[in-house]
């Protein structure tokens, strides 16, 4: 499984990194802009991430920019929606209309509120259809 991890704080990456890495092969992007890049590059090559977990509010471009470029991209790929990658919103905030807008014009598949944990992380996949069972 290929996930990529995107936030601008270190220490959330890397805890991000530590609960997926048993389970996921993991590239970390520090902004939006930066993880469109990774995506985009991966898609092109055959080779899309199954997972994205991304921070909401990030510097030079924000996690819902950075999610609707993403879905653009794989609906430009002709990739239909039940094969897109799964994209989970990480966020410290509880910011209802930020969620709401990211499920109705992200069309992302989750969010976890911080702080993070595996426990979290795992249950979440898990609702998802996404757990480390069918990963291996």
């Amino acid at each position: 499984m290929k996930c990529l991890i995107v936030d601008d704080q270190i220490e959330n990456r890397l805890v991000l990194a530590k609960v997926m890495d048993p389970y996921a092969q993991c590239d970390q992007a520090v902004d939006g802009a930066e993880a469109v890049e990774l995506f985009a590059m991966h898609l092109r090559e055959g080779q899309p991430y199954d997972l994205v977990l991304m921070d909401i509010m990030m510097p030079v471009m924000d996690g819902q920019e950075a999610l609707r470029k993403m879905r653009e991209l794989e609906d430009e790929a002709g990739i239909l929606q039940e094969n897109q990658s799964a994209i989970v919103m990480v966020t410290a905030v509880d910011a209802t209309s930020e969620m709401k807008r990211a499920f109705e014009e992200g069309r992302c598949t989750g969010y976890i509120n911080k702080p993070i944990s595996r426990g979290k992380i795992l249950v979440k996949l898990s609702e998802l259809g996404v757990s480390p069972k069918v990963w291996w």
